[in-house]
């Protein structure tokens, strides 16, 4: 049923007073057809993607390493027992080389190998994190010995 409200008319509808201003208040019906059904649950509020409230992996890290050299290194190191999920990747290098990123060590590589131009990078965001195996650390290797830059953002878990 719906309610036509004409100003005048005093049509009741349910309000509850929040911090000085009437606000009304609307109930769930899960009926189906024409039988209600009030909800009765609890909705939880988690308020993602708002400035005032956000989720963030109690294991959550960032990190940046800077390298010259064309011998592996290690972005995170493992943790006995759990993965590194990678959710964001900046690889940048300052000549043209080639950029590897490994499950602990680069012949289990986790993403193809970059090439990338002199001066250039690449900016991965991943939907699906991408991770090592359980214990393995994350590493990188390039094919020159050149500055290269490489910030990661993600979670052990």
């Amino acid at each position: 049923m719906s309610v036509l409200v004409n100003e005048g008319t005093e049509t009741a509808i349910l309000t509850t007073l929040i911090g000085g201003t009437e606000t009304q208040i609307v109930r769930l019906d899960v009926g189906t057809g024409t039988t209600a059904s009030n909800f009765g649950g609890t909705i939880l509020n988690l308020n993602f993607g708002t400035t005032d409230t956000f989720y963030r992996h109690p294991d959550a890290f960032a990190t940046v390493v800077s390298s010259g050299t064309s011998v592996m290194g290690t972005i995170k190191a493992g943790v006995a027992g759990s993965a590194i999920y990678v959710t964001d990747l900046i690889v940048s290098v300052g000549s043209a080389s080639n950029v590897e990123i490994g499950n602990g060590g680069t012949n289990l590589p986790l993403i193809g190998t970059l090439s990338l131009a002199a001066n250039g990078g690449a900016i991965m965001n991943f939907r699906t994190p991408i991770n090592t195996s359980a214990g393995s650390s994350l590493v990188y290797k390039q094919s020159a010995n050149i500055p290269l830059s490489i910030s990661c953002q993600g979670y052990v878990d």
